[in-house]
């Protein structure tokens, strides 16, 4: 059989007390019985081999949600090779279980480069094992790699003594699992504020706009773009323990932008993929949204006049919008750009699963109203038009001082 592959290494957090490694805390009994399965199939196979007969293995396939049987040395190329993947990721996963350890997806990869040849294999290959097996991936010990980070004073305790304290450094600390955590201390928390991109996460960080708001210290979170599930249960984990503390997105007035709004809400989308359930966490959308686009002054010239018949209900019959293609400050020219067909097609859709979706009602209505108003303007903004020659903290002191007033 082939050689497990060794532990993920441990990212680099700020702690008080160190343990070596990245260490899990499974429950014991969904553990346990895992590994007694993986057993007898790791078995099974031994003794085929031992006994000079066809090798066999059974996967369930999520997308057609049926069982395949596949051989070694099998009927094509193809069938064999993906036996020789699923045996691997078997044995791999019950290592991890054995030695209480922690794989990432990316790390089977870069790791078996020739086997899987594309990221995606391992991907769907866990995913339909934790299926087969009936449990979430996170059962597996496999997870994905972690991208999120947080930044404030908030200090994380894990089940294995870890004390982790996300106010020191001066990059963010990076996000752990949920299951590794036992609890979160952060008495002196006022809001926080998940913010799409690592380029606007950066300065805030920084410049500690977090303790120097007049609206109290805040945690700042971001997942680089769309967020992996890590960071979603993190959210989710943070809102269950403290509920009191409202959670806040910045995100860009782009089909994307309100997408990855979306992307915290609940879901039942990926019913193996490892984490815990979201609950109703009240997210609320501070910008870029449609309001700051139409406050935008007009600029001097080259201007386009967006008609009035685009504008929201709540607009006078004298608002217009005019603007000339990008700019890099609020007192510059107004900062859109067309939505493209693909723009189109992408906010179709996401309105398509927010109109289908049965929790979170209030920030659906909200966000229902941000992208019909996009689709009607036809225009779309980045959050960098905030940054007023390098600093975006006013604007964010004004929005987050009006949001959180009573």
């Amino acid at each position: 059989m082939p050689e497990p592959v060794g532990a993920a290494a441990a990212p680099a957090y700020n702690t008080r007390s160190h343990t070596d490694g990245a260490s899990a805390s499974p429950n014991s009994a969904t553990s346990g019985f895992l590994i007694a399965r993986m057993e007898g199939i790791l078995e099974s196979v031994a003794d085929a081999l031992s006994g000079g007969h066809e090798l066999q293995l059974e996967l369930l396939t999520r997308g057609s949600q049926r069982m395949q049987e596949l051989c070694f040395p099998g009927k094509t190329v193809s069938e064999g090779q993906k036996f020789a993947r699923l045996l691997l990721i078997l044995q791999l996963s019950h290592n991890a279980l054995v030695s209480g350890r922690i794989l990432t997806k990316r790390q089977i990869y870069y790791q078996h480069k020739e086997l899987f040849g594309k990221q995606r294999v391992v991907d769907e290959l866990v995913d339909d094992l934790a299926a087969t097996l009936s449990v979430q991936r996170h059962d597996l010990n496999i997870v994905a790699t972690a991208k999120g980070l947080c930044f404030g004073p908030l200090v994380i305790h894990l089940h294995d003594g870890t004390v982790i304290d996300a106010s020191l450094g001066d990059t963010g600390t990076p996000i752990p699992l949920v299951r590794v955590i036992s609890a979160l201390e952060c008495p002196s928390i006022r809001w926080v504020l998940v913010v799409e991109k690592d380029a606007i996460f950066r300065p805030l960080v920084s410049t500690g706009f977090w303790t120097t708001t007049l609206c109290g210290p805040g945690l700042l979170i971001t997942a680089k773009g769309y967020p992996d599930l890590i960071t979603r249960n993190f959210v989710n984990l943070f809102y269950s323990t403290h509920p009191e503390v409202p959670i806040i997105v910045l995100a860009d007035f782009d089909p994307d932008g309100l997408n990855i709004f979306r992307c915290y809400w609940p879901d039942n989308e990926n019913l193996t993929t490892g984490e815990p359930g979201h609950g109703d966490l009240g997210l609320r959308l501070l910008g870029v949204k449609s309001d700051h686009i139409i406050d935008v002054p007009a600029a001097d010239s080259g201007q386009t006049r967006v008609s009035q018949e685009f504008l929201p209900d709540h607009q006078s019959p004298s608002a217009s919008i005019q603007y000339s293609g990008s700019a890099t400050s609020v007192n510059c020219r107004f900062p859109a750009q067309i939505l493209s067909v693909r723009d189109r097609k992408h906010v179709r859709g996401t309105l398509a699963r927010v109109l289908s979706h049965s929790g979170a009602e209030e920030e659906a209505v909200g966000l229902v109203r941000e992208l019909q108003v996009m689709l009607m303007m036809g225009v779309k903004a980045e959050m960098q038009w905030l940054d007023d020659s390098g600093d975006m903290t006013q604007w964010l002191e004004d929005k987050l001082t009006m949001l959180l007033s009573p």
